[in-house]
C-alpha cells in the first residue's frame, strides 16, 4: 500500500508504506529494531538516526524511528513504526508502516503520519 499525502504541484513527496515479512517466533521488538538501525547505517548514505521510542499501536507494542539520510545528495527523512505480530501460520510476522517525506517533514506531514498510525486496528484475537 503506498499513499500519497500532497498534490502534484508540491516539491516535497510524502509517501506511506506498509511492508510485512516473516519473523522468528522469539524475535523481541527492541533486538528487531536495534537490527533495523544497524542496517540502516551500513546501507544508507549520511543515516543519522533522530529519534527511537517505543510506542502504543491499537493496544500493542511499536518501535517508532525517525531518521534521515541522503539519496542522491538529497535529504529524506522517514518515520517507520515496527510491530512483530503473531501469525498462525508463520508464528510471527514483521510488519512496517513507513511515512517518507522528500526534502524534510512538515508539520502537517507529521501529523498526517501519526493520524495513520493511530489510525491502525488490528483483529484481536480472531
Amino acid at each position: 500500500m503506498k499513499k500519497s499525502t500532497r498534490s502534484e504541484q508540491a516539491t516535497e513527496a510524502f509517501t506511506f508504506s506498509v511492508s510485512r515479512s516473516a519473523a522468528s517466533i522469539d524475535d523481541k521488538l527492541h533486538d528487531v529494531a536495534a537490527s533495523m538501525i544497524r542496517e540502516l547505517e551500513e546501507s544508507l548514505a549520511d543515516f543519522r538516526l533522530n529519534s527511537f521510542e517505543i510506542i502504543d499501536v491499537d493496544g500493542l507494542p511499536a518501535a517508532e524511528l525517525f531518521y534521515e539520510f541522503k539519496s542522491d545528495n538529497t535529504p529524506v527523512h522517514q518515520k517507520q513504526t515496527v510491530l512483530l505480530l503473531d501469525d498462525p501460520v508463520m508464528g510471527k510476522k514483521k510488519v512496517c508502516y513507513i511515512g517518507t517525506c522528500v526534502g524534510g517533514y512538515s508539520e502537517s506531514d507529521i501529523e498526517q503520519y501519526r493520524k495513520m498510525i493511530r489510525g491502525i486496528r488490528f483483529q484481536h484475537g480472531k
